[in-house]
């Protein structure tokens, strides 16, 4: 902790307030005060922002600007230190800025700073973009300057609590305009948020350069819906009008920021920062910021979907062969960790994300036999689940580009994965294929060297998955998640063995430890989906075990209607998350035979459950089906073969009145799952 010659000055008369020692006032918003604070846990002044509205909609935009500006690490962007509920009170924990705003600081900026510092904050957005966040409250109020020991100013972006995250709900208060009007652009006031995006932004920092050249901004009252009709018709006095000093070639730049269509705007930050940096005589500078956390490299997947292809493709002609791969690699990586970051956030419907990917891999056409653009596709088709073409690309990739080994360590998955889809198949063809792809998987693992222990654990435990060793593979799995705690897969995977483990115990008449271990198999699975709610392969995997765990119930006759309701739910939380993922489906379609068998059991007609679970595959599936579907079908068919061999089986009154189960599904099945591996044959 530092020592107590570090505090400030109005220490020993502050307020103890939980963590923090309460100072003066720093400035009062829309939903909190800010106050100067010490941090008594890290010995360390604060800006702290401090609710001050109680209604529940107030407290979601005050968490929700905490949030996405926590993802956001740039040196130009107000760092968020800690979030926490004191006494039921929300605040947030700010880098302190000791320093004007701009809006403050006006009268005192040359021209050529202020150029700068717009060039500056615009280089800072085009991350936040990258992120998919549109600010949508940028005004010279919400950038600081913090003074610099050589001289002039740094500016800090702050106040994320209008932002939008692309393709999220958006969260405004009752009755509030989300935004600055005299700032807004006219899609924003119109409401129309199809087409807010980079240029809403690119608005409102033409109107805050617009406020520092001539002293106000372009429209002095709120915007109405009368000016907005008027689409060529500029509603506010040319720059020179009000300034004539001001450079013609600046105030171009600064009307096509303002420009009332945002086809017509500067389609990125980037292409505004270029051109800022430009009329100075100055080259760009590069991005200072990294995107560090798993949140920022996810996001990145909003602006390469919005550009319709990959960022650096422009640029691929002039690059060098092993450059060109090395960025690819990193777009490759962004669109793994994109997933994942979609897998992470609360059970939603995750098809947009996949839109995403999809249209990266769609953008990555030609050259056909560029390495680079066939790690991307393979990448691609990988977290897409189309594992032929992304063991076709990947090979593809390391024949002609260099041997990264996160390549080879992704075709090994591939290969591991494609294994555990033929493990379904009981053809002979389909034994000799996956021995041959146990055997390339070990190959490509082999030569992934300088794997991280997580990484090298889970490769272990595939192999010994595939060497039917699964005492080892669970070992495996145990190693691997110790060494990171958020390698989901390592969870889906032991849970996966250990249903293998609990049918070999059924296999040899031990029904208690098969209980035991889809017991220990549900517990594993649900811990990481507390923790990752829109991972398809975790709930494939909880909903396996506990599937397991209501045949043995059936068995003994203690199936409860609780239970079948339960295992509904959970096959209709896969089908949130994307209703046409093929593991989801085949998971629902086996829930409905688990159904159909119990009614049976209980004297009732199974037919209209299964009427119901063949219309669903037939209309909802489409070919090339995977292996999971394949086997539902095949469980789907027999049980309609034996329910027409049992036709003439009367129906009991008093069993349909006893037994309380479920005749009609579940009648939400058109909501969204990401697909995951394959539904172990039943």
């Amino acid at each position: 902790m530092a020592q107590p010659s570090s505090r400030p000055d109005w220490f020993e008369k502050g307020k103890k307030d939980g963590r923090y020692v309460l100072g003066p006032l720093l400035g009062h918003g829309g939903m909190g005060d800010v106050v100067e604070a010490w941090d008594t846990i890290l010995g360390r002044v604060v800006a702290l922002k401090i609710l001050n509205h109680a209604e529940p909609a107030a407290m979601v935009r005050f968490m929700h600007e905490a949030q996405l500006q926590a993802k956001l690490e740039h040196p130009n962007i107000c760092r968020i230190y800690d979030i926490e509920a004191h006494e039921g009170v929300p605040r947030i924990a700010m880098q302190l800025v000791r320093g004007p705003t701009l809006e403050d600081a006006t009268n005192d900026l040359e021209l050529e700073e202020i150029v700068a510092l717009i060039a500056q904050v615009a280089e800072t957005l085009e991350d936040a973009h990258r992120h998919g966040l549109i600010h949508r409250d940028i005004k010279p109020g919400n950038v600081l300057l913090e003074p610099l020991p050589a001289g002039g100013w740094k500016p800090i972006l702050c106040d994320f609590g209008l932002a939008l995250q692309v393709d999220a709900s958006v969260l405004t208060l009752p009755n509030a305009l989300t935004g600055t009007p005299a700032y807004m652009a006219p899609e924003q006031v119109r409401g129309d948020r199809r087409h807010i995006g980079p240029a809403t932004d690119v608005y409102a920092l033409g109107g805050t350069l617009y406020f520092l050249l001539v002293g106000r901004p372009p429209c002095v009252s709120t915007v109405t819906q009368e000016m907005l009709k008027v689409k060529k018709e500029r509603r506010f006095p040319t720059p020179r009008a009000l300034e004539p000093s001001i450079p013609e070639a600046l105030e171009a730049i600064l009307l096509r920021c303002l420009a009332p269509a945002p086809a017509e705007r500067y389609p990125t930050m980037e292409a505004l920062a270029a051109d800022l940096w430009g009329f100075l005589g100055r080259a760009p500078r590069r991005a200072a910021g990294k995107w560090r956390s798993l949140a920022a490299t996810a996001a990145a997947l909003g602006l390469v979907a919005g550009l319709g292809g990959l960022a650096w493709h422009r640029a691929a002609a002039q690059e060098r062969s092993a450059e060109r791969f090395n960025r690819a690699a990193q777009e490759a990586s962004n669109l793994m960790a994109g997933l994942r970051y979609e897998q992470e956030q609360p059970l939603h419907d995750t098809r947009s994300a996949l839109a995403r990917i999809r249209a990266v891999r769609d953008a990555a056409t030609a050259p056909a036999d560029d390495p680079a653009w066939a790690l991307v596709r393979g990448t691609a088709d990988y977290c897409l689940d189309n594992l032929p073409a992304a063991h076709a690309e990947l090979e593809k990739a390391l024949a002609r580009g260099p041997a990264l080994p996160g390549t080879a360590y992704l075709l090994g998955l591939v290969c591991a994965r494609q294994w555990l889809d033929l493990e379904q198949e009981p053809a002979q063809r389909g034994q000799a294929a996956a021995a041959d792809l146990r055997a390339q998987a070990q190959a490509w693992f082999q030569k992934a060297k300088g794997l991280s222990r997580d990484r090298e654990a889970f490769a272990q435990a595939l192999l010994a998955l595939m060497a039917h060793d699964l005492p080892g593979a669970l070992a495996h799995c145990r190693a691997a998640e110790q060494a990171n705690p958020w390698l989901r897969d390592a969870g889906a995977l032991g849970s996966h063995c250990l249903a293998r483990l609990a049918r070999t115990y059924l296999a040899g008449g031990d029904d208690a430890a098969a209980g035991s271990a889809y017991r220990e198999a549900l517990r594993w699975a649900e811990d990481g989906a507390r923790q990752a709610q829109s991972d398809g392969g975790l709930r494939h995997a909880a909903l396996v075990a506990a599937m397991g765990l209501a045949e043995l119930d059936r068995a003994r006759g203690q199936l409860t209607r609780e239970t079948v309701q339960a295992l509904v739910a959970r096959a209709d939380q896969s089908l949130l998350i994307n209703p046409d993922g093929g593991t989801a489906q085949a998971d629902w379609i086996s829930v409905q035979c688990l159904v159909a068998r119990q009614q049976a059991d209980a004297g009732l007609d199974p037919k209209p459950t299964l009427d119901r679970a063949l219309a669903f595959y037939w209309t909802r599936t489409q070919d090339p089906r995977p292996p999971a579907l394949t086997a539902a079908q095949r469980m789907l068919n027999g049980l309609t073969t034996e329910r027409d061999r049992a036709r003439s089986r009367p129906v009991l009154p008093r069993a349909v009145k006893a037994s309380g189960l479920p005749m009609e599904g579940h009648p939400d099945i058109l909501r969204p799952h990401a697909q995951q591996r394959a539904v172990p044959a039943a």
